[in-house]
Formats: C-alpha cells, structure tokens, sequence
C-alpha cells in the first residue's frame, strides 16, 4: 500500500460533471468508487480547476467529485 486516506463525508462533497459544478456527492447511490486520484491544492477552487481536467469531464462521460481528505497515513520514505 502506497497512501491509506479517508475522506470527509458525502455531504462535503463538491461535484464537477461538463461545466456545471454543484455542491455535494456525484451520485446518490452505493456504487463502488471508479478510482481516487489524491492531489495536493491551496482551495477548492484550485482542486476544481484540476478536476475540469479529467477526460470523463472533458468528454462529457461521467463526472468528478472532489472531497477534503480527513486524515491518513502518508508514504513512508525508503
């Protein structure tokens, strides 16, 4: 395991799907997580900014959420 991270609840949620951005989960279900990519941002903004650039966004094919990271366990240096 590279990083272990939880993340703060649905509700603090900030959705991304084409241009339109709204407050809370993508979707309202108990689907399994396509994946999770961690990034390092100032705001929300900024992590929107980087957000708008994923292909299922660019492409129309889905959507983003981004979410604060609550706490975790950083990579260990070897």
């Amino acid at each position: 395991m590279i990083a272990a991270y939880a993340l703060q609840p649905a509700d603090t949620a900030t959705s991304l799907r084409g241009d339109v951005v709204t407050d809370g989960p993508f979707i309202d279900s108990k689907e399994v997580i396509a994946g999770v990519c961690i990034i390092e941002a100032p705001d929300l903004d900024a992590a929107l900014d980087l957000a708008r650039r994923n292909p299922a966004v660019q492409w129309g094919r889905g959507g983003v959420e981004v979410r604060p990271v609550a706490g975790g366990i950083a990579p260990i240096a070897r």
